[in-house]
């Protein structure tokens, strides 16, 4: 499969070849610095081009590696970067619980990272979204980031009514975050605007009684997007997407790019790592394992065969594989260019197990 020619996102002018590369491995803690510059290199030499990030991952700790690792090439328009909005870091150095919210049923709603001594807050507002981009300039050290993306404003990250919130502070009329999103994008300052779209287990209702999918449908009108990062939504394993949001996407030129496509990395490592970041159900583990038997029977991982599929679909520009380490980077480009015969689709479909609606690679 092809990984370098570059693909429209959406209906913007941001153009991304289709292996990027998924950056927020390295917000965790537990990585060597130098790991994280080596995993970067090894996706630069690669042909990766396309990095996405947030200041949520590792609580800015993502941001200022990939800027450092980054910093080694140029120009600065040989390559972008993806960075989110929705989230203010606040440094605290001294705890204060007197600044915590509660829910209805004394659950804790904006939670202190203790290990970086800050407190994360969300806020969608003009002014905070318009703070947060200044901000992960500085912590990439970075001109400018190509995509600003709203970030988890979804039932799994939030209670109903902040999700309301979050929206009502996006609207033009409410807080005018979304305002100050296509004022960038009008500006030249940034090239495409996306908002995160989630399906991990604990959002696996909000999806099945369509709570979720309306919410996407709020966003599109809130907010005038150009793509949405599918999180869960569209893998090989669940084509849920397929029902009602990637046909709303189709009809209003909103592209698609594809973050978790081994589905949290249990498609690479089941045995140590479980789906979505959760408990694996059972009908997942009976699923995975005879698409895995089909995918032997065709002399293929099963890993090719994941993100190869959600490229087929004429919405997604990209994939973006996370990575912590060189070796993870290089496999990305290995399993990408790795050659999976038609006949593995056509399996797929006739036991079951991927949707005939699904488009695949010819």
């Amino acid at each position: 499969m092809n990984v370098t020619t570059p693909r429209r996102v959406g209906k913007s002018r941001l153009e991304v070849a289709p292996l990027g590369f998924g950056a927020g491995p390295l917000g965790d803690r537990r990585v060597p610095a130098e790991a994280s510059v080596e995993a970067v290199r090894a996706a630069w030499g690669g042909g990766v081009r396309f990095y996405d990030t947030a200041p949520y991952y590792g609580i800015g700790r993502s941001e200022r590696r990939l800027g450092v690792a980054l910093g080694e090439y140029e120009p600065r328009e040989s390559f972008q970067i993806n960075t989110k909005v929705g989230r203010t870091l606040e440094p605290e150095p001294l705890r204060d619980d007197s600044r915590k919210t509660f829910s209805p049923d004394g659950q804790v709603r904006t939670p202190r990272d203790r290990l970086s001594g800050h407190r994360v807050q969300f806020d969608y507002s003009e002014g905070a979204i318009l703070a947060q981009h200044r901000d992960s300039l500085e912590r990439l050290g970075q001109p400018y980031v190509d995509g600003l993306t709203i970030h988890d404003l979804d039932y799994g990250h939030q209670w109903p009514e902040q999700v309301d919130a979050g929206v009502q502070q996006l609207s033009r009329a409410g807080g005018g975050g979304a305002r100050a999103l296509e004022n960038l994008r009008d500006a030249g300052l940034i090239a495409a605007i996306g908002a995160g779209c989630n399906r991990e287990n604990r959002t696996h209702d909000t999806w099945q009684g369509g709570r979720q999918e309306d919410l996407i449908e709020r966003l599109l009108d809130a907010v005038d997007l150009d793509f949405l990062i599918l999180a869960g939504p569209y893998t090989l394993l669940d084509t849920i997407a397929l029902r009602r949001v990637l046909p709303l996407m189709q009809s209003r030129g909103v592209g698609a790019i594809i973050a978790s496509p081994f589905a949290g990395g249990w498609l690479i490592d089941p045995e140590r790592i479980p789906y979505m970041y959760g408990e694996t159900p059972d009908d997942v583990h009976a699923r995975t394992g005879r698409m895995a038997a089909l995918c032997r029977a065709h002399d293929v991982e099963i890993g090719a065969g994941a993100l190869q599929f959600v490229l087929a679909h004429p919405t997604v520009a990209a994939v973006i594989p996370g990575a912590k380490t060189a070796t993870e980077a290089r496999e990305a480009r290995r399993l990408l260019e790795t050659p999976v015969p038609g006949d593995l689709w056509l399996a797929l479909k006739a036991e079951g197990l991927l949707d005939e609606a699904a488009p695949t690679p010819i």
